[in-house]
């Protein structure tokens, strides 16, 4: 077998690398941390995957997280590699859950994966189908490490051709041993699988002949069941029909309260229709057709609520006029009081225009002329005064107290015009302004004139020809309304009287009637509880009768016929069963100990000779004498040449120890690359303590290892690569790879 070319699109540190190998030998030179043993890792990953080979727990490698891409890319690998004589290019995709592998045949590309079938891993593995070797085994043998081999158990079958599908078939010969005595020869044995098995089987017999008692027996008992359930569906009738009329009482009860609690309650006339259609009886009709007559011969007398409305619209229309009329007045005082102020002005300024028109030589009034004017003021003011006071005493404060202000207003006019001192005048601006009070004075009479007129119309509407006529008459039609109130009120409280006294009496008879029905009710209730006990008292015998009959049947459900016969039949095909195993294992163990015979008398001295012959050239013939023990996993001893003793790989030094490791995958890889092809060999520092002498021979020999076969050769020293420096310059069979 010989791989040609990697490509990791993810694997650990590596991302889009690829690398190409040379067929002999490939030395791959780095310091530490650079991405060698990654790199190793992503070859074997790239090969069988990151599944365990035998699922246990845990389906995948402790390696597999650790190896995740670092650059969130791809987990992704393709591997070309060469096995007899064809060229095999396999694509893997690594993540959980979307694993997917395909393989393809160079140079044409012709997909061949549908060929392999999964395994129990849900994987194909290609490579344990062409090579015989799981990855467990392939790493064991090419992978040379300083440590034991983790599936010695396996490797021992591999030598000796056997072919079984299932490696866990070939266990070693003491846990075969182990097994056939757990499970026994002889079926009469009480402690061993085979007895117990045995055993089983007279047990679930004689539980299959009392399961078809027991059937019996159920059988009986369900014809008896079915009897009582016929009855119980006959009282469960009865109980129903009875909870109908039960129910139907008790609708009629509440029924009844709820007519006792309306029977205090007043009725108007639409009640009526409802106690009438809601009696219970004949009797209970009457009684409400003749309250409903004696309410409505009662409330006929109420029509006079008609005469009642007039009296009340007339007096809306009265409050109307009222409140216009005092609103038409209002504007009349406002502009008599406007005309009290123009007199007053004309009085002012009267004598002092007739001195401006006689010349400007009298523009200056005496005192006496002042105190005449002050004193006509003051005249018209107490005339005022005199208007207000009678106002106010006759109930019009708003005539009153605009009388009264005009007075007041009048009065400081007169003091003005006493202190003034005169002064001249222009003629033009005093005439404009006496042309404008008089325009002004004559608007006002027109308006005070308009007013008076609507104000004689409204109180002649009620045969008045005065306001104060009016008030009069509003006031006697007022107290006409209240008086006819009055008595409509007395009336109304009258009729309420009577109501009252005839609901009561209402009242009473109707809940004498109540009473008795409720009695009656009552009295039909009890009678139907009496008999509902009485079924129910039926139906919980039946019901216990039944329930003890089920509980008999399922005593014996356990035991029926058909889950006893299938465990009956399930025991004796154990039974069987374990007698093919144990001759399964019984076989197994013969062909074990036929290939240990094998092994001793074929491989091992083949095996033992290799390791001996690796042993003697890389120490210089120091160490001669290699034996590999398979029975304790291939464990390696030597013989000390100048002791004579024979002393095992730990007692050893570390190189020793490591030389010993080495000897020992060489001469077993050699012995399983008979069967097929060389394989490549993995060295990962293994040469860390190893001496230069030691170390120069050892890779003399690996250099001869590599004119065959394909070895992987990763250091981080220089020494390695001086050493082989002639070997890697020779030719295009060999390659230096530099990483980093």
């Amino acid at each position: 077998m010989r791989i040609e070319e990697l490509t990791v699109t993810g694997f650990g540190k590596w991302q889009g690398a690829a690398f190409r190998f040379a067929p002999g030998l490939n030395l791959f030179y780095a310091p530490n941390e650079a991405g060698k043993s990654t790199l190793l890792q992503a070859i074997f990953a790239a090969l069988y995957g990151m599944k365990r080979d035998y699922v246990k727990t845990a389906r995948y490698l402790p390696e597999y997280e650790k190896y995740r891409p670092w650059h969130q890319g791809e987990y992704e690998t393709i591997i070309t590699y060469q096995l007899g004589g064809k060229t095999y290019r396999l694509h893997r995709t690594l993540l959980k859950e979307r694993e997917q592998t395909r393989l393809f045949l160079d140079p044409e590309w012709t997909e061949l994966t549908d060929i392999y079938l999964e395994d129990r891993r849900k994987e194909r593995n290609f490579l344990e189908k062409h090579l015989g070797l799981t990855r467990s085994l392939f790493t064991d043998l090419t992978w040379i490490r300083r440590e034991p081999l983790e599936a010695a158990e396996h490797l021992l079958p591999s030598f000796a051709d056997v072919q079984e599908a299932s490696p866990l078939v070939h266990t070693i010969l003491a846990e075969l041993d182990r097994d056939l005595t757990s499970i026994g020869k002889k079926e009469r044995a009480e402690n061993t699988q085979m007895g117990k098995a045995a055993s089983r089987v007279a047990r679930k017999e004689q539980e299959l002949a009392d399961a078809e008692a027991a059937w019996r027996m159920i059988t009986q008992l369900a014809q008896s069941i079915r009897g009582w359930e016929e009855e119980r569906q006959g009282l469960e009738q009865r109980r129903a029909r009875l909870q109908a009329r039960m129910q139907k009482w008790q609708e009629q009860e509440q029924l009844l309260q709820e007519r006792w609690q309306r029977s205090f309650t007043a009725v108007d006339r639409q009640e009526w229709d409802w106690w009438e259609q809601s009696a219970g009886s004949e009797e209970e009709r009457q009684l409400h057709h003749q309250a409903r007559k004696e309410v409505e011969k009662w409330g006929e007398p109420r029509t006079a609520a008609a005469p009642e409305a007039m009296p009340d619209q007339a007096l809306n229309e009265l409050a109307a006029d009222y409140e216009r009329g005092v609103a038409l007045r209002k504007q009349r005082e406002q502009r008599h009081l406007r005309l009290a102020e123009l007199a007053v002005l004309a009085l002012s300024t009267g004598p002092r225009s007739q001195s401006q028109g006689r010349g400007r030589t009298q523009r200056q009034g005496n005192q006496a002329k002042r105190r005449k004017g002050a004193l006509r003021l003051w005249g018209v003011a107490g005339v005022f005064a005199s208007l207000g006071a009678v106002g106010l005493a006759t109930e019009h404060p708003v005539l009153g107290g605009s009388a009264i202000g005009l007075a007041l207003l009048l009065a400081a006019l007169g003091v003005v015009v006493l202190r003034a001192k005169g002064g001249a005048n222009s003629s033009s601006p005093a005439a404009a302004i006496d042309s404008q009070q008089a325009l002004e004075g004559e608007q006002l009479q027109q308006e005070i004139a308009a007013l008076d007129a609507e104000l004689a119309e409204l109180v002649g509407r009620y045969g008045v020809s005065d306001w104060d006529t009016f008030l009069a008459k509003r006031e006697e039609l007022q107290r006409s309304v209240q008086e006819q109130r009055t008595v409509a009120l007395e009336n109304d409280l009258a009729k309420t009287r009577r109501e009252e006294l005839l609901a009561e009496s209402w009242g009473e008879a109707l809940r004498a009637i109540l009473k008795r029905e409720k009695r009656q009710c009552e009295e039909a209730g009890s009678d139907c509880l009496a008999q509902l006990a009485h079924i129910e008292a039926e139906l919980q015998e039946l019901r216990e009768k039944t329930a003890r009959a089920h509980g008999e049947m399922n005593a014996h459900e356990s035991e029926s016929v058909a889950s006893a016969r299938d465990e009956y039949e399930q025991a004796v095909q154990a039974l069987r069963q374990l007698q093919q195993r144990r001759d399964a294992l019984q076989l197994a163990r013969d062909t074990l100990l036929e290939a240990q015979g094998e092994w001793k008398r074929d491989v091992t001295p083949d095996v033992n000779r290799i390791a001996s012959e690796v042993m003697s050239q890389i120490t210089a013939g120091a160490y001669c004498d290699v034996r590999l023990d398979p029975g304790e996993g291939f464990a390696v001893r030597l013989l000390e040449p100048s002791r004579k003793q024979i002393v095992s790989q730990e007692q050893c030094s570390t190189g020793t120890a490591d030389q010993l490791y080495l000897a020992q995958r060489l001469a077993l890889l050699h012995h399983v690359s008979k069967r097929t092809e060389p394989l490549p060999l993995f060295l990962d520092d293994h040469f860390v303590h190893y001496d230069d002498e030691r170390l120069r021979r050892t890779l003399a020999y690996v250099a001869e290892l590599a004119a065959e076969q394909q070895v992987f050769l990763f250091t981080c020293h220089e020494r390695e690569r001086r050493m082989l420096e002639s070997l890697l310059s020779g030719g295009a069979r060999h390659k230096v790879h530099r990483i980093g």
